[in-house]
């Protein structure tokens, strides 16, 4: 790893974080959530994910149909990178759990992405996400979730928990399945996954210090959601993730 590299990327990227910080306040936020929602606010956040993208030396190759009306789309989740790379890639919001927007800086920058947030473990808390994702789904948006409800390895995907399904049975919006992978010689870029004890700071510098990584999605076509059982619609959407993430 190259201290000259990891440096000079660290000074970029900082530069972008202050730029977002400054853009991203409440102006923005009530372009970006209204209904539907003002274009520009959505074109600013994919152009600043993929400024960042460019700035840490992360490739991006996207496969498959584009997105077309608001959907819930599922996928696997690998790593912080995930946010920045599917957030480049897709006219999407993401759900994220409520302890990140109290973060320092990292809750601002979601908050500037249109994040909606989950309050895990608590009472009635899966109801308020669907609802959220409902309203999010019925202004336009399309809204995506890490099914797996946490990271892995990128070698295998996990099992898909059904519950979030409900707010595209309900609201009748397709689901778009996602799978996502960080490609190497030995399988998975060792510097991808963020997993278990990894802590965050020294993962970001392994990221900056890459010279190779690279990030491929592939967008699967649209499954009717109406009238269908979560379970269901959960298996066919991990089947298609698998099938494409871990080939």
């Amino acid at each position: 790893m190259s201290a000259w590299r990891v440096l000079r990327r660290a000074g970029r990227l900082l530069g972008l974080i202050i730029w977002a910080l400054r853009r991203g306040g409440a102006e923005h936020i009530a372009e970006l959530t209204a209904a539907p929602p003002e274009p520009a606010a959505d074109a600013r956040v994919r152009d600043w994910y993929r400024r960042v993208l460019d700035c840490i030396g992360v490739r991006v190759a996207v496969s498959g149909e584009r997105l077309r009306g608001p959907c819930l789309v599922v996928g696997n989740h690998i790593s912080w990178l995930d946010i920045l790379v599917l957030g480049s890639a897709l006219p999407v919001v993401f759900l994220s759990k409520s302890e990140i927007g109290r973060w320092p800086v990292v809750g601002r920058l979601a908050r500037a992405g249109g994040t909606l947030f989950i309050a895990r473990g608590r009472a009635g808390a899966a109801r308020r996400s669907i609802e959220e994702i409902e309203r999010a789904l019925g202004r336009g948006q399309s809204v995506l979730v890490f099914p797996e409800g946490t990271t892995g390895d990128g070698r295998r995907v996990g099992r898909f928990y059904p519950r979030l399904f409900a707010a595209a049975i309900e609201s009748g919006c397709p689901v778009r399945p996602v799978a996502l992978r960080y490609p190497h010689p030995a399988g998975v870029h060792p510097q991808a996954p963020y997993t278990g004890g990894d802590l965050l700071v020294p993962s970001v510098l392994r990221v900056l210090g890459c010279r190779d990584l690279r990030a491929e999605v592939r967008v699967g076509p649209p499954l009717a959601a109406a009238g269908r059982e979560r379970r269901e619609l959960a298996e066919e959407a991990r089947a298609f993730v698998a099938a494409a993430a871990e080939g």
